[in-house]
């Protein structure tokens, strides 16, 4: 890691972002950018904007932007650090790497800006995911979510039962080593008092992943039901728009069809799927066979039946579907 790095940062839009970390940042940084007061970045406080203008590697002007030092270790990799912020023109940005990477800077690898911070001891292992999850959130409540991980909401806990499991060890192997030395013994009491309440504690937080994982991921769910029920026309009513092919014809949905659909604060991944019937046809049955999988890898099936029909002669489902059924039973 002793070699400076940089990317773009930002996802497009009015403002782009260039961040570059490494020992030569600010130095980079400071060749590329010519600050209005004449002073050199490497000179500028940390954490303040600077106003300037950036250059190319012939000394041309790129654009009038802001660039900002950050010193060391009060930085998000812990190395000293530095950040362009220009105008978001695709070209812009990309001449502005090219100047920086003349300057010795290396283009950055995916994640590589938190994998710095990992290793710097910025941030622990569960933190470092969670800036995965945080940028990609789809919903506020998965963002939320992910945020508090990145401040510590899961580390911190495990990290305050460690050092109470490595306080209690500490205690036994010195009444063991140490017999003459009068040290008081550990009660039995207060060591299970100590392992219940970290035990429960851990439980606790196991029984938590589940939620975190369907606020991350969304909650799978399948559509299922006769040919020309209704489910592609359903999917499309959630997504208010038209993403699944709706005709008279029996059989039009073949393959399956996932999108989101956030219902409240709940994301579903909603798959629509082929419609369920006896078929001689292989490239149906394929279709149908998949959504028989889809459903049993789902948590939520939406079934659907033609309001048009008598009851009986709607289609009948065993909930849960079993693993062992070869096909749906009508």
């Amino acid at each position: 890691m002793n070699d400076t790095i940089a990317a773009i940062s930002s996802a497009g839009g009015p403002i782009g972002l260039i961040r570059v970390s490494g020992e030569r940042a600010i130095e980079a940084v400071s060749a590329v950018f010519e600050a209005k007061n004449g002073a050199p970045l490497t000179d500028a406080p940390a954490q303040k904007l600077v106003y300037g203008v950036l250059r190319d590697q012939k000394g041309a002007v790129i654009d009038c932007c802001y660039a900002v030092a950050m010193h060391m270790p009060h930085t998000y990799t812990g190395e000293p650090m530095a950040e362009l912020q220009c105008h978001g023109s695709t070209a812009v940005l990309r001449l502005a790497l090219e100047a920086l990477f003349q300057q010795g800077v290396r283009q950055a690898e995916a994640g590589e800006f938190t994998r710095r911070a990992f290793l710097n001891g910025k941030m622990d292992l569960s933190g470092a995911e969670a800036v995965h999850d945080l940028i990609t959130a789809r919903t506020a409540e998965a963002a939320q979510n992910a945020a508090a991980q990145v401040m510590g909401a899961v580390g911190s806990p495990v990290h305050e039962m460690r050092e109470e499991l490595i306080g209690m060890i500490a205690h036994f192997h010195a009444v063991v080593d140490f017999p003459d030395e009068e040290i008081d013994p550990l009660l039995f009491d207060e060591a299970a008092a100590l392992l219940h309440r970290v035990t429960s504690r851990l439980y606790r937080m196991a029984e938590s992943y589940e939620r975190g994982r369907i606020l991350r991921e969304g909650v799978p769910c399948v559509i299922l039901g006769r040919p020309n029920a209704g489910k592609s026309t359903l999917l499309n009513a959630l997504l208010g728009r038209e993403r699944a092919i709706v005709t008279p014809i029996p059989g039009t949905t073949r393959d399956l069809i996932e999108e989101n659909v956030k219902v409240g604060q709940l994301l579903l991944r909603v798959t629509d799927t082929a419609g369920l019937r006896d078929t001689n046809d292989p490239i149906e049955q394929a279709g149908i066979d998949r959504a028989m999988a889809e459903a049993n890898a789902s948590s939520l099936i939406l079934a659907v039946f033609d309001g048009s029909t008598p009851l009986a002669r709607r289609i009948c489902w065993c909930l849960p579907v079993r693993r062992d059924t070869e096909r749906w039973p009508f």
